[in-house]
Formats: C-alpha cells, sequence, structure tokens
C-alpha cells in the first residue's frame, strides 16, 4: 500500500489544483474564503451588520441563529421559504426572499453558502463594494475559535453521529457544550447548540477542504474514502486533505484516528500532534466483550489508562455505531470528562437526524430514513436493516447522490443495494451537476438486477411500497437528498410512530 504525506503548508493550494484538475468536468460552486478566525476577528472589530446568502440552509441558518445570540446584527435572504427561514423569523431575523444586489449595502460583512452559484447577484455586489466575504466554513471557525476547547469531528462516514454522541456526553458532564452539527440532534431538532461552557464540538466536512478552515485542539478522524468525486480526483488526494487537517491541532494539541481504518492511518502518522487511537478491537481506547442485542451494540469501553467502564447498552443499532462510540468516548475522555457522564450520555442517545432513523409504521411494515449515499454507507446501513428485519423481508428505497459520484462508483452501489431484497431507485439527486454523464434511475436498476425496478417519481415509489409491503418487512430509505419527503406520501390514517 501507497502512503502519502503533506505538510500542513500545502493547504491554501489544495482547492486551486482541484480546481485545474476538475475544470470543465463538473459545475463547480463557490469556493471557500481562506480567511483564518484571527483575520475575520480583525475585520469585524467594531462591526455587527451580517447579511447571510443562502440564509434557510441547515447549517447557514443554525449559524446566522449562533450569531445573533452572540450580538451579531443579522439578516439574509434565500431562494424560497421553509420551515427554517420561519423560525429566523420568528427571532426577529429580517428574511428576504430571491436575491437582489441592493440587499448587501450597508452591511458590514457577508456569509455564504458554497451551495451557490457563482453570478449570484449578492454576492457580486459585495466583491464589487468592497464589503468582507466569509465562506460558511470561514466564518463558523471565527465562531468556533472563541472557545478553548475545540473539537473538530471529521470522517467520511459518521461525523454527524459522533458529534452528536459527543454532545449528549459532554451535557450529561454539565459542560454546556456549544455544538454545531451537520443532522438535527434529535432530543432538539435542531442542528445547533449554543453553550456557555468551554467546549465547541463541530463537525469538519471535506468537501472543498472546508475542514482545513478550522483550528481545532483535538481532531477527530472517524475513516478515509474516496467521495466528492467532483472535487476529489482519486483517494491520493483526499488523503492529501485529511492529512493536512489532521496536522491542524499543531504541537500543543492532539488528533484522535480510528486505528483499525487504514487510511485514516495513513494520513494522521504524519501529523506533528500529539496522536491517540480508537477502535473496536485495537487502539487506546477500544472494547471489552462487543457484542449486538436486538442489532444494537452493547460494550464495556476500556479507557486509555486501562480503566474498564460499566457496559453500555445503545439505543442506535449497527455495529459501525460502537465504532463511532468509541470516538466519542475517547474524545469525552481527552477532554477531562469521566466514567459516569460517559456511560449515561450514550445510554440515552438516540440518534442523529436521518441515521438510521425509526419513521414509524405502515400496515406493520417498519420505516427507516438514512442519509447513506456512499457505497460503503449502504453496506453498513443494509447490514444494519438486515439484523433489524427479522424474517421479514428488507426493502431498500435509494436516491443516488449526484451523477459524478453515481457514474464513479456505479458498480459498488449495485453490488451494496443488491445486500437488500426488494430495491426501489428514485430518481437522482442532481445538486449542483447537470451533465448526466448516461446516469439514470432505469440504469442503476438494471446494475443491481432482478429485485430492483425504478418506478418513477417519490409518489410512484410509494404506490409501489403499498401495494408490495407486507407485515413484518422492514423499508430503509437511502440518499443525501430529497427522498425523505418520500413519507409525506403516506396517508395518517395507516402510517403511526
Amino acid at each position: 500500500m501507497c502512503v502519502y504525506f503533506v505538510k500542513l503548508t500545502v493547504k491554501k493550494e489544495l482547492f486551486y489544483d482541484k480546481i485545474a484538475h476538475n475544470k470543465g468536468r463538473f459545475a463547480m460552486s463557490l469556493p471557500n474564503t481562506k480567511k483564518g478566525a484571527k483575520e475575520i476577528g480583525t475585520l469585524l472589530e467594531g462591526k455587527k451588520k451580517l447579511w447571510f446568502i443562502g440564509i434557510g440552509g441547515v447549517h447557514m441558518a443554525a449559524m446566522a441563529r449562533y450569531a445573533a445570540g452572540q450580538g451579531f446584527l443579522v439578516a439574509g435572504s434565500d431562494r424560497t421559504a421553509g420551515e427554517r427561514t420561519r423560525q429566523l423569523s420568528a427571532l426577529g431575523i429580517p428574511i428576504f426572499f430571491g436575491h437582489d444586489a441592493a440587499r448587501v449595502v450597508g452591511y458590514d460583512a457577508v456569509v455564504y453558502t458554497l451551495a451557490l452559484s457563482p453570478d449570484n447577484p449578492e454576492y457580486i455586489a459585495a466583491m464589487h463594494l468592497g464589503i468582507p466575504l466569509f465562506s460558511r466554513a470561514d466564518f463558523l471557525s471565527f465562531l468556533m475559535g472563541r472557545h478553548k476547547n475545540r473539537v473538530g469531528i471529521a470522517g467520511s462516514h459518521g461525523k454527524s453521529t459522533v458529534t452528536a454522541m459527543l454532545a449528549e456526553i459532554l451535557t450529561a458532564a454539565g459542560r454546556s457544550p456549544t455544538v454545531f452539527c451537520g443532522a438535527p440532534l434529535r432530543h432538539l431538532e435542531e442542528t445547533a447548540l449554543q453553550g456557555q461552557g468551554a467546549d465547541a464540538v463541530f463537525e469538519a466536512c471535506e468537501y472543498q477542504d472546508s475542514f482545513l478552515c478550522f483550528s481545532p485542539t483535538l481532531a477527530v478522524l472517524l475513516n478515509v474514502d474516496w467521495d466528492h468525486v467532483d472535487y476529489f480526483s482519486s483517494l491520493r488526494q483526499i488523503q492529501a486533505s485529511f492529512a493536512a487537517f489532521a496536522a491542524l491541532p499543531g504541537e500543543g494539541g492532539t488528533v484522535l484516528y480510528n486505528a483499525e481504518d487504514e487510511n485514516a492511518l495513513a494520513c494522521a502518522r504524519s501529523s506533528p500532534a500529539r496522536c491517540v487511537t480508537f477502535g473496536i478491537e485495537k487502539g487506546d481506547f477500544h472494547t471489552k466483550s462487543c457484542g449486538l442485542n436486538g442489532g444494537c451494540g452493547v460494550f464495556s469501553p476500556v479507557l486509555q489508562n486501562g480503566t474498564v467502564l460499566p457496559e453500555i447498552a445503545l439505543r442506535v443499532p449497527g455495529r459501525h455505531n460502537v465504532s463511532n462510540a468509541m470516538a466519542a468516548v475517547a474524545a469525552a475522555s481527552l477532554l477531562g470528562v469521566v466514567g459516569d457522564a460517559i456511560c449515561t450520555g450514550l445510554s440515552v442517545f438516540g440518534g442523529a437526524g436521518r441515521r438510521m432513523e425509526y419513521r414509524g409504521m405502515f400496515r406493520g411494515a417498519r420505516l427507516y430514513d438514512d442519509y447513506a449515499h456512499h457505497p460503503n454507507e449502504i453496506i453498513a446501513t443494509l447490514r444494519t436493516a438486515r439484523e433489524l428485519v427479522g424474517g421479514g423481508r428488507l426493502f431498500a428505497v435509494f436516491q443516488s447522490h449526484t451523477y459524478s459520484r453515481t457514474a464513479t462508483f456505479f458498480g459498488e452501489i449495485c453490488a451494496a443495494l443488491r445486500l437488500a431484497d426488494r430495491v426501489l431507485i428514485a430518481p437522482i439527486y442532481a445538486a449542483r451537476e447537470t451533465e448526466t454523464r448516461g446516469m439514470s434511475p432505469s440504469a442503476l436498476a438494471i446494475g443491481v438486477g432482478g429485485i430492483a425496478v425504478a418506478p418513477g417519481d417519490l409518489s410512484a415509489i410509494a404506490d409501489t411500497l403499498k401495494r408490495e409491503l407486507a407485515i413484518g418487512d422492514l423499508v430503509v430509505v437511502m440518499g443525501a437528498g430529497d427522498v425523505d419527503r418520500i413519507f409525506r406520501e403516506f396517508s395518517g390514517k395507516h402510517f403511526t410512530l
């Protein structure tokens, strides 16, 4: 196996190298601004008025709410109204729909999401007027920089779950953490938590090297797979970015990584930070007598000093969640949390939104919702579902995410979906892409084989499920797009929680 290492100094060049490589291949979104927390702090000294472009997005809405709570005067725009924009309006934050260049006049800074088109009139106006522009990741780094302990959770899979698990543990310990998660925290139905303590826990996404904007004191590296193929051209390239992330804490910080993931090991071992490992069977933090009960992990964590904690029974299914839990155990212990709070936090943890989330019962069949869209995530989700289904049939409703990912991982996606008994393929979620590369739901259904069909839109898929489901069956709806809208198609008369 070849191992690739990079120096921290490479990070500012990573984005531009990838732009050159991918030019003309896929639609590219806006770049990160590459402004550090200190630079943003200097630019905002004595200034309060912030304009958010794309304020209705999951992360942007949470950040706007947090900034308003910190004393900033926040306003913003989005294309259409939604639940998050209504919630922000209820807090007194002015929201405008559609994008108008004149609106940014008079604001001290503009915060934008990378999902914007480069020709967005408000973005262009801010550039022409000389108003400081901050990407979402850069501004979040500034907000998190105010905390003594900054924990960045990175990895190709499991970031949201581990972020939510650690938030639960720190809350149980009475540490009042500030949390930014990529999925709703189940007990709050919000993606962010504004705390009063010294701990900030945030999901650090690798897309467009966004996680290199942060300054974590503890960098957590869960796993590394090739993904986001519209930006990373190879596993080697994504390894370089994760290696740069692992180096961010520097000599005074810590990198915590998965001892059972070869790619994570390759990325972390060159970090100048103190290296600590976790795992199920291997690592400085590991488990004793790990098993599954009803599909959920049961284990005793072993801490770095050899202390064995009492047995924990997780409420979230899947062996992969034992690994996620051990990452949270290790991070909490490194922050000084004692065993009782660790056990309490994990024992009450009810999951993160759209992570094997139980949505209800339809005529005796259980329905679950999951974010899986990478082949390895599909495998983990369907194996978990198989543990739960018992004697019934396992139905998979799958929406592939972007044409580029579908084309690159076509064979792997089809093979993973064959773990189900019946597969229903939804329309591909294009996101920022327009070139189909010959990909379609029908092509995926043919690739999977006889157990798969592509009925049409979500309404047609729901109709197929209503005809075919029987008592004891289990349905898992998978995808990172809007496939979860399918649950609206089930009548309240027959669909119960």
